[in-house]
């Protein structure tokens, strides 16, 4: 299933709540006449429970469709693949398609949309991509048994570290690889 997919659903399932909470609302007991203040108070509540639906409903439709990546579902093709292993306590990044190998560190297009294909052999990692000047580019989930897809535009050339972001073991802090986009 797509994230679009996903977004829709939620956004359905939302709204299928909201409609039976303000159904669910309308249900209960009217005040009587001598107690005009409670009736007041139930107005407002009313008043703000619709607001606050309204907010979430309005924050979901408008954030959904851009997760987790904006470029991953606008049916544009990558314009290079990297398959990326992890193993404790190690990387492995194959270029696939798009990529050149300079000895043993591949070099990525700058300004292209590039993809890659993070999975685990053993336990689960973190593949964080970091740039020359330590901050955090991209990071996805490692996880055995399945391929996570990281797409990502590096908008400057230089040189990156690829860390591992979740502790899996006492070599943890050693688990590194490096590449180039020029």
């Amino acid at each position: 299933m797509t994230a679009i997919h996903a977004a829709l659903i939620t956004l359905l399932f939302t709204l299928a709540i909201v409609a039976v909470a303000l159904f669910v609302s309308s249900l209960r007991f009217v005040a009587d006449a001598s107690h005009a203040g409670t009736a007041k108070v139930y107005q407002v509540r009313t008043a703000y429970f619709i607001v606050l639906c309204a907010a979430v409903v309005l924050g979901l439709a408008f954030t959904l469709p851009a997760t987790p990546y904006p470029g991953r579902f606008s049916g544009a093709k990558p314009d290079a693949v990297v398959n990326v292993s992890s193993e404790q306590w190690s990387w492995t990044l194959a270029p696939a398609s798009g990529a050149a190998a300079a000895g043993s560190n591949i070099v990525l297009p700058v300004g292209k949309l590039i993809e890659f294909d993070v999975s685990s052999k053993d336990v689960n990692h973190n593949f964080g991509i970091y740039d020359a000047a330590a901050h955090l580019v991209a990071q996805v989930q490692a996880m055995p048994g399945y391929t996570n897809r990281l797409f990502h535009t590096f908008d400057a050339p230089g040189h990156y570290t690829v860390l591992c972001l979740e502790y899996c073991g006492v070599e943890h802090q050693a688990m590194n690889t490096e590449f180039d986009v020029k």
